[in-house]
């Protein structure tokens, strides 16, 4: 009996064996892992989206610096027009972004406006007029320098960048005219001037729209070709010169003079003496300008009363 019992629960033993295989058979266990699998994708977020966006910003980078004129060499600021006085210094300004490998020229349009007239490749001058020189100002100015300047600069100077085709900028250089005249009291110009004898000389020369420096630049007095700035010879000559920004006053005095003092008197400029200032000063002999005015009145008279007359006779003619 006892024997029926024991092979009964040895078979309920081994069927409960074999529904546990079953259970967990490798099917079941690849489609846990599976699922599992797929579960743990869809919590965990993807790498790809940032990726994506980080390169969908770099090629719309790229694109934008691809279209952007500034993306490469550039100026920073624009052309302008300057003016200066004749004789001063004059600075260029040219300032370049991103230069790169390029190479900067500074070159001056001819009065035909066809034409140009190389001046800097670099930092080397390529013009025989040694007042040109470029004077490089870190980090990215690339200045034309002209020293002395005269009615001879004016015109249009460009700054030039190698590329292709080459950019530029303008700049219009304007040098006000000087002026150089001898003047009265009331500022006007003098032609002519009368002193009596043993008086003194007192001329005022104003130079106006010119950068004065003594080193290159002085006004000289002359009395026909004489110079008179550092005459010892006379005595009682002083000349006197305030310099100021944009001119000078210059004052000339000669002391007692005499009628060889009379003569044309010259004021001028050394780095422009093609344009002087001259006055005729006329040293009267032993007579008063009181008497000359009179003399000249008189003259006057004398010329005006036979015209009176003869007007008063053709009226008495006529009635």
């Amino acid at each position: 009996m006892w024997h029926k019992q024991f092979l009964t629960c040895c078979c309920l033993a081994l069927l409960s064996v074999m529904i546990r295989s079953q259970t967990d058979s490798p099917d079941t266990t690849e489609r846990t892992s599976t699922t599992m699998a797929t579960t743990a994708k869809r919590s965990i977020p993807t790498d790809a989206p940032m990726l994506n966006y980080i390169f969908d910003a770099h090629s719309t980078l790229n694109k934008h610096h691809h279209h952007d004129h500034r993306w490469g060499p550039h100026f920073e600021g624009k052309g302008q027009n300057l003016t200066v006085q004749a004789g001063a210094t004059v600075t260029l300004d040219c300032r370049i972004s991103l230069l790169q490998d390029k190479t900067v020229s500074w070159v001056r349009r001819l009065p035909d406006g066809e034409q140009l007239s190389l001046l800097t490749v670099g930092q080397h001058t390529y013009t025989g007029d040694m007042r040109y020189t470029v004077e490089f100002q870190y980090p990215n100015n690339w200045r034309l320098q002209i020293k002395f300047v005269n009615a001879s600069d004016e015109g249009q100077y460009e700054c030039q960048i190698s590329t292709h085709p080459p950019k530029f900028i303008l700049i219009n250089l304007h040098i006000n005219d000087p002026s150089v005249q001898i003047v009265d009291g009331m500022g006007q110009p003098l032609r002519d001037k009368y002193y009596e004898a043993d008086s003194t000389i007192e001329l005022l020369c104003v130079v106006r729209h010119i950068a004065m420096q003594m080193q290159y630049s002085v006004v000289q007095w002359l009395h026909g070709n004489r110079t008179l700035n550092y005459d010892t010879t006379r005595g009682g000559i002083s000349v006197k010169t305030n310099l100021m920004e944009e001119g000078a006053n210059s004052t000339l005095s000669i002391a007692r003079v005499g009628p060889a003092d009379s003569g044309n008197y010259t004021c001028t400029l050394t780095m422009m003496p093609d344009q002087p200032a001259i006055v005729h000063v006329h040293v009267l002999n032993g007579e008063s300008l009181a008497e000359l005015h009179h003399g000249s009145a008189s003259k006057r008279d004398g010329v005006c009363l036979p015209i009176l007359l003869g007007f008063l006779l053709r009226i008495v003619v006529v009635r």
